[in-house]
């Protein structure tokens, strides 16, 4: 443990060295060593630090995620769980129960604990601590867990696929970088903190770069819309919210402000009339004025107390209904509602209605105020492989793959065919552009007309792929600088279409493992 403490010194005392970085598989990235560290950091290639994964597994309350015998490989006659083959997880050495050990003892010590003890909040996007600070939230901000339940876990067989050398579209996709032809150029090009894409139950590759690793969360960052339309599709089935109804109906509070007159609908897509300008680096803009309100950033004496009191304050500046525009404030109000309806903090509606459903293995989580709000327009985090199973649910028409209903088929074949002006919006918007014949639907983008593929979209990197017609789902976490790269979008998107395309409709998994 002595190269980490030097490494950890090295990083914290110099901000303008990059986080680790590469990519490791699945198994690699929950068992890997420190010994390549010493000369990985004095390479000059790049500026971030390559071969480092973590050597521990992550603790939690939830069920662990391990690997287990294939399910070609014998099977346990007695039920005892024994199988043909011994487990590789189980063969790593385990602390006894109750056994106390010195404080001094470094193996009881995360590394990244040393880091974060330098991240305040000014420096918690900092290039050197971002990798880190989204996988750490709960360590940072205020946060209400959305538990996964007591039913089973979806599990996945697991494959190991290189599907590196797999060319990109790039006539289809003309925002790639010019440097990227391929799906390893984009992974390594894009501060990849973990990737994985799912087929049918089956993991047909998965990698994580450290700190990140199966067990761990890392921010959504704007995916949490998306996961916040399924809470609303589900509270629209049961018939506590109507999309045609107006949102001063479930929220008085809004009566004097800019959403007087919008419906539910208008919101959900992002067609009110409301004054909010999504610029995250122009100082004054909306966006940033929220992050104040939510104290994500430093506050200034201006700033709202909270979530709720900024919406309160936000006017009009046009007519409801009209072309889309991308304005986070529109998923607050919407899981403002459902927990105005429920009479429940977000946090838990979202567990009851959809996370305990689709056979996740772990808790989300989402960042509140101080005053009790919830900020789910892009602060809940989740795994990378609980991520993929919410993905398989929405591949699947709404239902998880041992049948269990989560969302109304309807709900879903809403958000792939939109609304009769749904393509109308998008186009006369300043997104349009980026995604022509796209369009974007309850918290959803569409990102083309030419397939069955909706996405959801978050800054710094983040994607989640949904191949409808070849029930492919893809998920990248990332830890992007910038907030906002049409390059990075457009290259994540044609990696996933590369290999939905590449691999058969029918194969058959080869598998070596199978992992919850």
């Amino acid at each position: 443990m002595a190269d980490v403490r030097k490494f950890l010194r090295n990083l914290t005392g110099n901000p303008s060295m990059r986080r680790l970085g590469a990519l490791s598989g699945n198994m690699k990235g929950i068992k890997g060593t420190f010994d390549s560290m010493e000369s990985t950091i004095a390479k000059p290639a790049r500026p971030r630090v390559s071969d480092l994964v973590e050597a521990t597994t992550e603790e939690t309350s939830a069920p662990e995620e391990t690997s287990v015998t294939d399910q070609s490989a014998p099977t346990d006659p007695d039920g005892s769980g024994s199988s043909g083959e011994s487990d590789s997880t189980a063969q790593l050495p385990l602390p006894e129960i109750g056994a106390l050990t010195s404080a001094s003892e470094d193996a009881i010590v995360d590394p990244s604990e040393q880091v974060l003890e330098h991240i305040d909040l000014n420096s918690w996007k900092w290039p050197a601590y971002f990798a880190f600070s989204l996988t750490r939230i709960e360590e940072l901000f205020p946060t209400g867990g959305i538990p996964r339940g007591v039913g089973p876990v979806r599990t996945f067989v697991t494959e190991e696929n290189d599907f590196r050398s797999l060319a990109l579209d790039r006539e289809k996709w003309p925002g790639i970088d010019d440097s990227w032809t391929s799906v390893g150029d984009v992974l390594s090009s894009t501060y990849t903190d973990a990737w994985l894409v799912t087929r049918d139950g089956v993991a047909l590759a998965e990698e994580y770069a450290w700190p990140m690793k199966p067990a761990r969360r890392h921010m959504l960052f704007s995916v949490s819309k998306s996961v916040v339309s399924t809470v609303v599709g589900s509270l629209t089935d049961a018939g506590l919210i109507c999309p045609g109804e107006l949102v001063t109906t479930y929220l008085p509070r809004l009566a004097d402000s800019g959403y007087a007159g919008a419906t539910v609908r208008d919101v959900l897509d992002m067609r009110s009339g409301v004054r909010f300008s999504e610029e995250y680096l122009v100082e004054g803009s909306e966006i940033r004025a929220l992050f104040e309100a939510v104290d994500m950033v430093p506050r200034t004496p201006v700033a709202a107390n909270g979530i709720k009191e900024f919406l309160t304050g936000l006017t009009s500046e046009r007519e409801h209904g009209g072309p889309f525009l991308y304005r986070s404030c529109e998923t607050d109000v919407l899981g403002w509602i459902c927990e105005a309806v429920t009479g429940r903090p977000f946090a838990v509606v979202a567990s009851e209605f959809v996370w305990s459903k689709i056979g996740a293995a772990h808790s989300a989580q989402v960042c509140q105020d101080h005053w009790g709000g919830s900020i789910v327009d892009g602060a809940i985090s989740a795994t990378l492989r609980d991520l993929a199973r919410f993905g398989e649910v929405i591949a699947r028409g709404g239902v998880t793959a041992t049948g269990q209903r989560v969302l109304s088929q309807a709900w879903i074949d809403d958000i792939f065919t939109g609304g009769p002006d749904s393509a109308e919006a998008f186009a006369q918007s300043a997104s349009g552009p980026s995604y022509p014949g796209g369009m974007y639907r309850s918290q959803f983008w569409v990102p083309s007309a030419g397939r069955d593929v909706v996405v959801g979209i978050g800054i710094h990197g983040q994607m989640l792929y949904i191949d409808r017609a070849t029930q492919t789902v893809g998920v990248k976490f990332s830890s992007d600088p910038e907030p906002v790269r049409l390059a990075a979008q457009h290259g994540t998107l044609a990696m996933f279409e590369a290999i939905a395309e590449a691999v058969p409709a029918q194969a058959v998994p080869q598998a070596s493992r199978v992992v919850a």
